[in-house]
C-alpha cells in the first residue's frame, strides 16, 4: 500500500503522525535478553518442581524467597510466551447436597469466621469421596484454621463412623493435646456427624462442635476448597497412581501441601512455615 499512496496521506487517515511511524520501523524487534532466559529458566525450575501447579504470583514469590526478584507480571508474561500453563481447579457451581439421617444438629458457632488467632481454635473437617479405577475410597481430614494445616487425615474404602472417628484422634495425637477442651471442630451435616457416635466422640474429648447449615457447602468452604485442589493436584503429582501405592502418595501430597506449598493468605508461606514463625514469636 505504500508504494501506492503517500505514507503521510495514509498516517493522517489512520490518526498518527509520520514521525511516529518512522520512529517504530527503526524500533529494532523485541528479542529475549540473556537475563530474560534466566529468568525463564528459575521459572521453569519452579513450575516443573510443583508439577505445574504453581501459577505467576505464587512462582514470583517463591523465587523472592531465594532472593531472585522477578515481577509477577513479567512472570506471567515469560509463561504465557514458554506456554507454561498453571493446572487451576475449576469452581465449584453447585451446592452438594449429602444424604442426611435423623440425629443431632449443633449450632454454625463457625458461622464462616475462618480466621483463628492461635492454634487449635478452630478446626474444620470433612470427608470426600475419591474414584480409583472401579472402587471407592474415602479421604476424612482435620485442618487447623489457624494455619490451613492437614493436621491429620484417614482413608477407608467406607465413609462410616469409625473413619470419622479415627480422624479426629488422630488430629489430637498430632497436636499432642491430653484433651480437645476449648476447640471448636466445624463439619458439614453428613449422617455421620449427626450421630450418636460423634456426640459422645465430642462429650469424651471435650471438642465444641459446629455444623454448617444444612447443603451449604460454603459454611465449610475451606476444606471443601482444599479437597478440590487436592482433587486438581494429586494426578499431577502422581499420574496414574494405582490403589495400591494410593494411601502413601496421598500422605506424600499432603506433606508437601502443609510443608511447602505457599499461600496467599499467609503471606506466601507454607502452613508449617507459618505455624514455626508463630512459634518463635511467642
Amino acid at each position: 500500500m505504500r508504494k501506492d499512496y503517500p505514507v503521510n496521506l495514509l498516517c493522517r487517515i489512520l490518526g498518527v503522525s509520520a514521525s511516529g511511524y518512522f520512529a517504530f520501523l527503526k524500533r529494532p524487534k523485541r528479542q529475549t535478553s540473556g537475563e530474560e532466559r534466566q529468568h525463564l529458566k528459575q521459572i521453569k525450575r519452579i513450575y516443573f518442581l510443583h508439577k505445574g501447579t504453581y501459577g505467576a504470583k505464587r512462582i514470583s514469590r517463591s523465587l523472592k524467597a531465594e532472593g531472585i526478584i522477578i515481577n509477577h507480571k513479567k512472570v506471567a508474561r515469560l509463561m504465557n510466551e514458554a506456554n507454561l500453563k498453571a493446572k487451576v481447579r475449576q469452581p465449584k457451581t453447585t451446592h452438594e447436597s449429602k444424604e442426611q439421617s435423623a440425629g443431632y444438629v449443633y449450632k454454625n458457632l463457625l458461622n464462616r469466621d475462618f480466621d483463628a488467632v492461635h492454634p487449635n481454635q478452630k478446626w474444620v473437617t470433612d470427608m470426600t469421596e475419591v474414584l480409583m479405577g472401579q472402587e471407592k475410597l474415602y479421604i476424612s481430614a482435620v485442618m487447623d484454621l489457624f494455619n490451613r494445616e492437614v493436621i491429620a487425615f484417614e482413608l477407608s474404602s467406607s465413609p462410616n463412623k469409625d473413619l470419622i472417628k479415627a480422624t479426629i484422634k488422630a488430629a489430637q495425637k498430632r497436636r499432642k493435646l491430653d484433651t480437645l477442651d476449648g476447640v471448636l471442630i466445624h463439619s458439614d451435616q453428613g449422617s455421620v456427624y449427626r450421630s450418636h457416635m460423634y456426640r459422645n466422640l465430642s462429650k469424651e474429648l471435650h471438642f465444641i462442635p459446629s455444623m454448617s447449615r444444612k447443603a451449604n457447602c460454603w459454611d465449610n468452604a475451606v476444606i471443601e476448597s482444599f479437597f478440590s485442589q487436592l482433587k486438581t493436584e494429586f494426578p499431577c503429582f502422581y499420574p496414574n497412581s494405582p490403589i495400591d501405592s494410593f494411601q502413601h502418595n496421598l500422605k506424600k501430597y499432603i506433606r508437601y501441601y502443609n510443608e511447602k506449598r505457599i499461600q496467599k493468605r499467609m503471606g506466601f508461606v507454607s502452613p508449617k512455615m507459618y505455624y514455626f514463625n508463630y512459634q518463635n514469636a511467642s
